[in-house]
């Protein structure tokens, strides 16, 4: 990989400048909000061209999306160096023909990347963190717009964009709400559609296609459990897990939170859908592969746990059963086996060679779907044993690692 130094100096002498000159600060980040330091270097591929800016730039965001992501550096470096091109394009024809969709969708995914170092500054004021984290998402969308008047048909410009609106609507809207929140002019259902409406598997970056989907994933999942957090805090004895599971959290129907909650399951099944899609687009060879098959398994056994409690519930609770739970139950069973049956085709995928613990998701699957079969079926018996089977080689390969798991399951 070669690597060079970026321009990105002369930062200073511009703040001085316009401290000097009393200039008027434009609405968006201000170098002072997105410090940096004057040089880093940053690795191209070996046929990049040294002189290409762009080539530069894609290298500084592949260098922090690949990186730990705890440090704000990067990002810095990047809107700074967004901010030079822009400059030299005021005079330069050659250089602003090379300002692209990809150097459009760049600039926005830094700057809505660094929301997240604002939203943590634990030395600001919680009026500061917040008036900075809705700057720089309006900053974001605002470089996305712009983009996209250039570039209508990007689809990385839009995946981008759906990016920005999954992560602003719980880093900005949801963090400042509660339980009694009443407010009509929020409308985060509208905003997720929005984020639906641009979303499109982009097989040239399926990485960051798998990362928007994730977004959505811990999205839903916060909708889902609004509340119940502080409802533990409020008063139920949280050590209790029972207790935890139990609790159902109402919700006006004024809450901005409300009507997402009441699409859930559509959105899910969206959800479900294009993380298929994007499995069906990719090699298996792929490093990411293993990690989409595993998440829509997951997603699936979600799906199934509904069901397989109702069935659990009718089948083999203690009280006297109705005539007419016989039926439900039968209903119950057959839509948790096939859930959990297409969780376990997934998760075979996600297996993987060196890793015992994708070995142990795939036995913990088999239990769950020998606990649906009928009891002390021959299906269910090699459910069972295949699970044992796969436990006992996970725990061996392990070196013990599972034998918890393993006696729990035998002396079921």
């Amino acid at each position: 990989m070669a690597k060079r130094p970026l321009g990105l100096g002369k930062q200073n002498r511009e703040k001085k400048r316009k401290v000097e000159s009393g200039e008027k600060k434009i609405d968006g980040p201000t170098k002072e909000s997105t410090p940096v330091r004057s040089q880093m270097s940053v690795e191209l591929d070996d046929d990049a061209d040294l002189d290409d800016e762009l080539a530069q730039l894609k290298g500084l965001w592949s260098k922090y999306f690949n990186s730990d992501r705890d440090d704000e550096y990067v990002l810095n470096g990047i809107v700074h160096e967004c901010d030079r091109l822009l400059r030299l394009a005021e005079e330069n024809e050659e250089i602003k023909k090379t300002l692209n969709d990809i150097f459009h969708g760049i600039y926005a995914l830094a700057l809505s990347e660094l929301t997240i170092f604002k939203a943590g500054d634990e030395e600001a004021t919680e009026e500061k963190r917040r008036r900075e984290v809705s700057l720089f998402f309006e900053s974001a969308i605002e470089r996305i717009e712009l983009g996209l008047s250039h570039f209508p048909e990007s689809q990385f410009l839009k995946l981008v964009l759906a990016k920005i609106i999954f992560q602003r609507i719980p880093l900005e809207y949801i963090s400042n709400l509660n339980l009694k929140t009443k407010d009509k002019t929020l409308n985060l259902a509208e905003q997720f559609e929005h984020g639906k409406k641009h979303f499109s598997i982009y097989e040239t970056d399926t990485e960051l296609t798998f990362e928007v989907l994730q977004m959505v994933n811990d999205l839903l999942d916060i909708v889902e459990n609004f509340g119940r957090e502080q409802s533990i805090q409020e008063g139920i004895d949280s050590d209790n897990e029972e207790e935890e599971e139990l609790i159902d959290v109402e919700l006006e129907p004024e809450h901005p939170i409300y009507p997402l909650q009441q699409s859930l399951e559509d959105n899910y099944e969206w959800l479900r859908n294009h993380f298929d899609k994007l499995l069906d687009s990719m090699s298996t060879d792929m490093q990411v592969y293993p990690s989409v098959a595993n998440t829509i398994g997951e997603l699936y056994l979600k799906k199934a746990e509904e069901p397989s409690k109702i069935f659990l519930s009718l089948q083999y609770d203690n009280d006297d059963s109705k005539k007419a739970s016989d039926e439900a139950a039968k209903n119950a069973q057959n839509a948790a086996l096939k859930h959990t049956r297409k969780a376990l085709e997934y998760l075979e995928k996600a297996k993987l060679e060196d890793d015992p613990d994708t070995w142990v998701q795939v036995a913990e699957a088999y239990i769950d779907l020998g606990n649906l079969l009928d009891n002390e079926s021959t299906e269910q018996e090699n459910a069972y044993k295949t699970a044992e089977k796969i436990l006992d080689k996970a725990n061996k390969a392990s070196h013990g690692k599972f034998q918890d798991v393993l006696d729990n399951f035998l002396q079921k």
